[in-house]
């Protein structure tokens, strides 16, 4: 959206229409401090100016090129743009490049591959160890085996419907509810989800969600 046009009502004037140009705005070299034109039709007037202002700081001044000629109007006008510009046009988006969504991803994979670990056991268990919002002192644990017929399955060791204490009796069950209706089983206060080879990276990441959202909201 490179242009952004607002209708306002102005004193002695009535209905005016500010614009603002989004495509020519400037900005120095480290991004504090922007430079946004915009134009105010007044009838057949149209006025002029340029608005400086930091994000960061979060102030804002009005440069006329070519004033309203009326210091009412021009404060009135001034007014508006102050409120606009921090209110709304500050939280329109800029548009996304695909480029910059590969580096995210690059970035967002990388950054998974750095703290998910996993250690095998001399019986051949895989024991996968991810962290809770990025502390290592908390993390979730699971465990994966193989079958002899090549299936997988994953399992928390017991660990979450045994960390809650007689009182949360109720929160127990909700977390045993919605792991059933995910399709993991449980027995013996044991988390299971079987899976077949190729939907093992689905079903992981679905047994992660599920560990998560029981210590975010439960356990930590």
């Amino acid at each position: 959206m490179n242009q952004i046009t607002k209708s306002i009502s102005l004193p002695k004037v009535g209905i005016a229409r500010i614009t603002f140009y989004r495509d020519k705005r400037r900005t120095n070299k480290d991004k504090s401090v922007f430079s946004l034109p915009f134009d105010v039709q007044l009838n057949e007037k149209t006025a002029t100016g340029e608005i400086i202002y930091s994000p960061v700081f979060r102030s804002c001044r009005i440069l006329w090129g070519e004033h309203p000629g009326d210091a009412t109007i021009a404060e009135r006008t001034e007014d508006f743009i102050k409120e606009f510009l921090f209110g709304t046009l500050l939280s329109v988006t800029e548009p996304i490049v695909p480029e910059e969504v590969q580096k995210i991803k690059e970035s967002l994979d990388e950054f998974f591959s750095s703290i998910i670990k996993y250690s095998i056991t001399d019986e051949g268990t895989c024991i996968i160890k991810v962290p809770i919002a990025s502390k290592e002192s908390k993390q979730i644990q699971i465990i994966l085996r193989k079958k002899d017929t090549g299936e997988y399955f994953l399992s928390d060791d017991g660990i979450i419907l045994r960390s809650f204490r007689p009182h949360e009796r109720g929160q127990r069950e909700k977390v045993a509810l919605t792991a059933k209706k995910l399709g993991i089983e449980i027995i013996e206060e044991e988390l299971f989800l079987y899976s077949q080879p190729e939907k093992i990276a689905e079903n992981l990441y679905k047994f992660i969600q599920i560990l998560s959202a029981v210590y975010l909201f439960y356990l930590i």
